[in-house]
């Protein structure tokens, strides 16, 4: 009598659909959604993680993401998920929009590149 042999080769395994961001959606929860995916699909390659989260993105914000991507080659997803959430994190309203804009100022210890950001952030908002 011979030994039941194991199986030598796996079944392919189908992997998860990534999830899409598209704007006035919260960032947060597509992150937690992403890394659940990249993890299950057994992604661990930094910059394929990165390229991925790229694709990700719908419409304007896409456009965001590349852009972001290629200027900042150097960048972890760790840093790239922070910048994202910074930037597509919206306001409960408009009227709370319209007043941080009215009291947004360019402070004397801060660059001028942070309070634009910051400008843009809000104006992405509306």
């Amino acid at each position: 009598m011979q030994p039941i042999l194991k199986p030598t080769t796996k079944l392919p395994s189908k992997k998860l659909q990534y999830p899409t961001y598209v704007k006035d959606t919260d960032p947060d929860a597509h992150i937690k959604v992403f890394k659940k995916v990249i993890k299950a699909n057994g992604e661990v390659v930094e910059a394929n993680v990165i390229n991925l989260f790229g694709f990700t993105l719908r419409d304007n914000i896409f456009e965001w993401g590349k852009n972001y991507i290629q200027d900042h080659p150097n960048y972890t997803f760790e840093k790239l998920k922070q910048t994202f959430c910074k930037w597509f994190k919206t306001l409960k309203n408009d009227e709370e929009v319209y007043m941080q804009l009215q009291n947004i100022q360019q402070q004397t210890t801060k660059r001028v590149e942070v309070y634009y950001e910051c400008l843009l952030r809000l104006a992405n908002c509306l």
